[in-house]
């Protein structure tokens, strides 16, 4: 169910202003996430509160992103992406990657997936506080990239459990399934009860240079 929108977003859907619907789902408990209290929410109804006031903006505003929580546990995700394409819109997900056997079902629907990799594979269960199985990781890279689709592999660079040599492990990974392409965030702790500080641009801009000798690396945002 919905629990919380962002009606125009600049930052969601690459190169376009987008709408964005969050799922309160998710199966990870990140400690940095920014979404972890989506639950307390009231649930926002689709077809009476949402999808109207989408068709009256779609002049301004045509490009959906569903997110989450983790979008592809919703059971109602692929009815609804269906809805919204029969109404004129672009749809994009974004995603944990946790669920390759889902995502291979919704990517023909789609034009756009997000995927957060979170850290390395040593690190992953610490960053989510779950047991994860790391070949489902896998699968749903390789997935996105054979697909065709246009994607973002992205990391947000927590201090506790990210550092240069996290990323380029993950710089290295992406370039063997050859993504052409990798996003660096700026872990923000503006919004979180957490003592942890965000990382110097300076290190960040370090980091970026040296996965770009691996892989095309930009830093959102800056």
């Amino acid at each position: 169910m919905f629990k919380s929108i962002v009606w125009s977003s600049t930052i969601d859907y690459p190169e376009q202003i987008s709408t964005v619907l969050f799922v309160d789902i998710c199966n990870w408990k990140c400690s940095f996430c920014h979404n972890y209290n989506l639950n307390d929410n009231n649930s926002i109804d689709f077809q009476k509160d949402i999808l109207p006031k989408l068709i009256d903006r779609k002049e301004f505003i045509n490009h959906i992103i569903i997110s989450g929580g983790e979008c592809t546990l919703y059971p109602k995700l692929i009815d609804i992406i269906k809805q919204l394409k029969g109404n004129g819109f672009v749809v994009g997900i974004h995603t944990n990657g946790s669920n390759p056997t889902f995502l291979k079902e919704v990517i023909p629907l789609i034009k756009f997936v997000g995927m957060d990799i979170k850290t390395s594979k040593s690190k992953y269960n610490l960053i989510t506080q779950t047991d994860v199985d790391y070949n489902y990781i896998i699968k749903s890279i390789e997935l996105i990239v054979k697909s065709g689709i246009n994607y973002d592999f992205r990391t947000t660079v927590y201090p506790k459990y990210v550092d240069l040599n996290d990323c380029l492990e993950i710089a290295n990974l992406l370039c063997q399934f050859k993504a052409n392409k990798y996003v660096l965030q700026q872990y923000d702790n503006r919004f979180i009860n957490d003592n942890i500080k965000p990382y110097l641009i300076t290190y960040l801009k370090e980091i970026q240079k040296k996965c770009n000798n691996i892989i095309p690396t930009t830093i959102r945002g800056i």
